[in-house]
Formats: C-alpha cells, sequence, structure tokens
C-alpha cells in the first residue's frame, strides 16, 4: 500500500485517503458531487454533476438537481468551473 502523499497547491492542500477516511467525514455537509468517465467510443468525457446530496432512508442519496455535459478533455476544466460557479457556489 502507498502511503499518503501531500501536494501543496497554492493555499489549498490534497491529501490522498482511504474509503475509510472518506466515510469518517460524515458531519460535512455535500455540496455536491462530480464524476468523469471517459467514452473509448467517441473519445468524449462525460461528467455527471449534481448538487446538495441528502442521504434518505439510510440507504439512497438523492440529489437537488443532476446534470450532464459531454466534452473534450480540453473541454472538462471550463465545464467544471461553470458548473461549481453557477451551480454549487452560487449559494
Amino acid at each position: 500500500m502507498q502511503g499518503y502523499k501531500d501536494k501543496e497547491v497554492s493555499e489549498m492542500k490534497m491529501e490522498e485517503i482511504r474509503v475509510r477516511d472518506r466515510m469518517r467525514m460524515r458531519g460535512l455537509k455535500n455540496k455536491g458531487l462530480i464524476e468523469i468517465s471517459h467514452d473509448p467510443k467517441t473519445g468524449d468525457f462525460v461528467l455527471v454533476m449534481s448538487k446538495g446530496t441528502h442521504r434518505k432512508w439510510l440507504l439512497f442519496s438523492f440529489p437537488d438537481g443532476m446534470w450532464r455535459a459531454e466534452c473534450s478533455k480540453e473541454e472538462i476544466l471550463d465545464v467544471m468551473k461553470d458548473f461549481l460557479t453557477e451551480k454549487i457556489l452560487k449559494d
């Protein structure tokens, strides 16, 4: 197993975590989720983005809204920036 790798990027601290570390973060409010997939047939990337995921009935998580975007590799950062600006950080 690899050890933790910390990377300083400007003022942001990025840390590799394990699944159990993620499970311990229950007290945080979920503002959104971004899933990035690659379509090998077209070469495009498919982003599925959700806002405000809430756990219901202890088994399912339901978002307040979901969006899908297909884009090239070069467009991913722009799509994510627009989504964060318009949907997540707006509140």
